[in-house]
């Protein structure tokens, strides 16, 4: 009836008119207007379904168009509106109860007031169920409906169709990746009850692998009661070999510069088993190298556990040297997210004495030989848009770790007689590690974004610490504008605000500010103090990988930076 009636309206309507709207019983107090505006035919259909559908979503079943008449610009709407109606009852066939739990209460309460958008809200939760637990073919419909005056009855009917299960995950493409793997990771694991909110998520997922690339959109294939899932993967280069060199004025020699290195090289997934193998070699100072090597394996005999092994090297010069190993169990979680339970053994030995010292003193050197056992927990959880150049997302990372510390006395000590000066310490002593960092990416307009980073670390313990157990931050990892490796610190919280403008994919210009607390207590030293660091760079892309290049100039609170002696540092990536 109402499309007769937009049948017979004039086409040429001009300017702005006025559409009133009357009707046989009083219109809710709730309605936005009983007049409208509007310049043609389309604009008046328009605004007269509107308001038909926002009555019939308030118990106005009837509501409808009784007729429609113009005189000059005026258009008068006439409306039979009906009662309100309620439910008298609301009946279910085919439903579990579990999924009738989420039901609203006053939707199917005797009396409630009849609301299409909570019903057809439940519908959808219904049949969304119905998917996401081996029914993908599932409807539902109203059915037995029966009218009396304000009062609506009718049954709610599920079909839930055949029951599938996951089976097999054909892969195309020229990615060289595990089916078992990935079924594992995507959590499409076979006879598992077929759930389309997984397959949903699989352009998702396959997006937070850097390894790979999905070509098309997911298809599955429902054969007799199996769903196959049919992925197109393409390789995606992940394999990096990068370098950073440093040039800066060193702080020991006058006139001098300090060439620093760090090399790492990274293999992602070269057995198809998504496995990552890592290495960084680097030299921050003179005469003090240092390695760190890192295996993780996930998906061991295709359960949700991954094993993780960490390796870190490290002399400071001819005063000691550093050995420290981690090994952990992962429980995976979803987007490359884990929980980690680790065993730590963590060594540190002095490589020379200064004898002439220790015997005109007679007392200890500031770092003594140590060694630490301890067991802990890593979180890593991450959201982030794209891994090499996030635009927006966060991500965090908790670590803490509890431990015996053991001082070992120094055979070099003893053979001078002086043993005796470690009788006043607690050789065996608990220590407390916690390590975390999270990041932020806030885009700004469509070409910039700034990033936040808040890294702390705190060292606890009933005993004096020394200087080879402490954290050592500054340079172009944490705290730029300072000599990489230059500040020791018990207690640190570096904060970080990045102004990103992104010029592609993989380049950006960037400004950043550092601002640091430094809290150094050990047996020699109690201090605390503010620092900062600001600078400037770029990183872009070229065929031969990617290069960067920043400039950094840091300082102590209170203390005028020097711009005569900025920190520049020259990276390069390269991905295979």
């Amino acid at each position: 009836m109402l499309l007769c009636c937009f049948c017979d309206v004039s086409a040429a309507l001009f300017a702005q008119k006025t559409l009133n709207i009357r009707s046989n019983l009083p219109l809710p107090s709730s309605l936005n207007a009983t007049s409208y505006t509007y310049t043609d035919s389309l604009s008046l259909q328009n605004s007269l379904q509107r308001l038909i559908s926002d009555l019939q979503q308030r118990a106005y079943l009837e509501a409808s168009v009784d007729s429609l008449t113009y005189q000059d610009s005026i258009a008068q709407a006439w409306l039979h509106l009906g009662p309100a109606y309620r439910w008298a009852k609301l009946r279910t066939t085919g439903i579990p109860a579990e999924w009738r739990r989420n039901a609203d209460a006053n939707l199917r309460s005797k009396g409630g007031w009849v609301d299409l958008t909570k019903l057809e809200a439940f519908k959808k939760e219904l049949v969304q169920n119905a998917t996401n637990q081996g029914y993908p073919f599932a409807q539902i419909r109203l059915d037995s409906v029966k009218l009396s005056p304000g009062y609506l009855d009718a049954t709610l009917r599920l079909d839930k169709g055949n029951l599938f299960r996951f089976d097999t995950l054909l892969l195309r493409g020229d990615a060289n990746i595990s089916p078992a793997y990935l079924q594992r990771y995507l959590g499409l694991q076979g006879k598992q009850l077929y759930d389309q909110s997984r397959v949903e998520n699989i352009r998702e997922r396959i997006q937070e692998l850097p390894f790979l690339q999905l070509r098309n959109d997911p298809e599955v294939e429902f054969i007799g009661s199996r769903a196959l899932v049919v992925l197109e993967l393409d390789r995606q280069k992940a394999s990096r070999f990068d370098f950073i060199i440093g040039v800066l004025p060193n702080s020991q020699q006058v006139k001098r510069l300090l060439i620093t290195g760090t090399f790492e090289g990274e293999l992602q997934n070269q057995f198809g088993r998504g496995e990552r193998l890592y290495a960084r070699f680097e030299q921050l100072r003179p005469s003090s190298p240092r390695l760190d090597v890192q295996f993780n394996y996930p998906f061991l005999a295709n359960l949700p556990l991954g094993a993780d092994f960490k390796l870190h090297l490290y002399r400071r010069d001819t005063a000691f040297l550093d050995l420290d190993v981690d090994f952990g169990i992962q429980y995976l979680l979803e987007g490359g997210d884990y929980l980690k339970v680790f065993w730590n053994q963590r060594s540190s030995r002095l490589l020379q004495l200064n004898e002439a010292l220790l015997l005109d003193s007679k007392s200890l050197p500031p770092t003594l030989d140590v060694s630490q056992a301890s067991f802990g927990l890593e979180f890593q959880q991450q959201q982030v848009d794209y891994r090499l150049n996030p635009r927006r997302g966060w991500a965090f990372l908790g670590r803490g770790a509890a431990g015996t510390k053991r001082i070992l006395p120094n055979s070099r000590v003893n053979e001078l007689g002086l043993a005796y000066l470690y009788d006043t310490l607690q050789l065996r002593t608990f220590q407390y590690r916690l390590l975390s960092e999270t990041e932020a990416y806030v885009p700004l307009g469509k070409n910039s974004t700034v990033k936040f980073k808040l890294s702390s670390g705190w060292t606890l313990a009933n005993q004096a610490i020394y200087q080879n157990e402490q954290f050592r931050i500054g340079g172009n990892r944490l705290l730029r504008g300072f000599d990489e490796e230059f500040i020791f610190a018990t207690h640190y919280a570096v904060g970080v605000a990045e102004y990103r403008l992104l010029l592609n994919r993989n380049s950006f210009l960037y400004s950043f500010l550092d601002y640091g607390w430094v809290a150094n207590r050990t047996a020699t030293v109690q201090e605390d103090y503010r620092a900062y660091g600001f600078g400037a760079g770029i990183t872009f892309e070229t065929r031969a990988g990617l290069f960067g290049l920043s400039l950094a100039v840091g300082t102590r609170a209170g203390t005028a930076p020097d711009f005569a002696g900025p920190k520049v540092h020259f990276g390069y990536v390269s991905l295979f």
